[in-house]
């Protein structure tokens, strides 16, 4: 496709979802079209709380090329991806960290793990988890996201930042905030 008709009738800060031809996902933003390097440039939540807030935000470039089905949210895309579709590019082994209600919560909660297989009759996933060498079982229907990006358990970032901190030029500084003495 030309990259003219790609970008055509995309703007910047629509809500797009991109179907990537290997198989991922990146929604977000759309920061900026850069037709001089052939790319989307995309806002991306990278970390979303339990509650449901965006604690960081990211730019990602998609190539032109990698795209293989771009859409804004709420409008029909020409060959609009369904979310079966989206699932099953995902290898058996991949690492997922699904957000959803899972089981009978009413709250948003986190399952991860290693895929390990999808029964599409029933609409329940497994994930095995490697740091509690278990299975659990997913209800599809209930997933709300999709975090491929991880490649593994643990923290995307410290769970809480220093108060104070001793810069090289010997002062303190909270922030960027230097101490002042009274």
């Amino acid at each position: 496709m030309d990259k003219n008709e790609m970008v055509k009738g995309f703007s910047q800060n629509d809500a797009v979802v991109i179907l990537k031809t290997t198989g991922g996902t990146i929604q977000g933003y759309l920061s900026k079209i850069d037709l001089a390097q052939d790319c989307f440039v995309i806002q991306v939540a990278v970390y979303i709380g339990l509650d449901g807030k965006v604690e960081r935000q990211d730019l990602v470039e998609c190539k032109f090329g990698d795209v293989d089905t771009i859409s804004k949210f709420g409008s029909e895309p020409k060959n609009p991806p369904t979310f079966d579709t989206v699932l099953k590019q995902y290898p058996i082994g991949k690492y997922l960290m699904i957000w959803g209600k899972h089981d009978s919560s009413t709250s948003p909660t986190i399952e991860q793990g290693v895929l390990k297989s999808i029964n599409w009759d029933k609409r329940r996933l497994v994930l095995h988890s490697i740091t509690y060498d278990q299975d659990r079982t997913v209800n599809i229907d209930r997933i709300s996201f999709i975090d491929d990006t991880r490649s593994g358990p643990g923290a995307v970032a410290s769970a809480q930042t220093s108060d104070w901190h001793l810069r090289p030029d010997g002062a303190w500084y909270r922030g960027e905030q230097k101490y002042a003495s009274s």
